[in-house]
């Protein structure tokens, strides 16, 4: 399946993290900041800068710095960026279509419960750790002190 989606992507001059991206951003009226892109892509930061760097070049994405503070950026689509993943999205869904039109409808209805059962089980096993004292570790319980040690 990995391979199908490159291949596809590939035939559009894109890779599939870059297709992801540009995908995310089209939901996402306000942009999305680079961490939360890595995040949904199930990818670090520095790989996600890199895609970014590639679809900035391309004239696809452009990143506006957020409130004066120029380490808080948000990433948007330029309009040639959405038109490029609008062109893509008719595409997308036929292949998707295509792929699911091969399970019988016992198979399909197998597989999409089976997906959800996975879905759930990795939406509890992402979520926050409690820490020694039971609850969020420092970095998650939004004290304000992000990254600094208390004194």
């Amino acid at each position: 399946m990995s391979a199908s989606f490159e291949a596809f992507y590939a035939a559009h001059r894109l890779s599939s993290a870059r297709g992801h991206v540009l995908a995310q951003l089209l939901e996402s009226e306000g942009g999305l900041t680079p961490a939360r892109l890595a995040a949904r892509a199930g990818t670090t930061p520095p790989n996600m800068t890199g895609v970014l760097r590639s679809l900035e070049r391309e004239g696809l994405v452009r990143r506006r710095v957020m409130s004066g503070d120029r380490r808080s950026q948000r990433v948007l689509l330029t309009a040639a960026g959405r038109r490029r993943v609008e062109a893509l999205l008719p595409l997308m869904a036929k292949r998707l279509a295509d792929l699911a039109g091969t399970l019988r409808p016992a198979e399909r209805r197998a597989m999409l419960s089976g997906a959800r059962r996975l879905w759930e089980r990795a939406r509890t096993l992402s979520a926050p750790l409690p820490g020694p004292d039971g609850g969020l570790p420092p970095r998650l319980a939004g004290n304000g002190r992000r990254g600094r040690r208390s004194r």
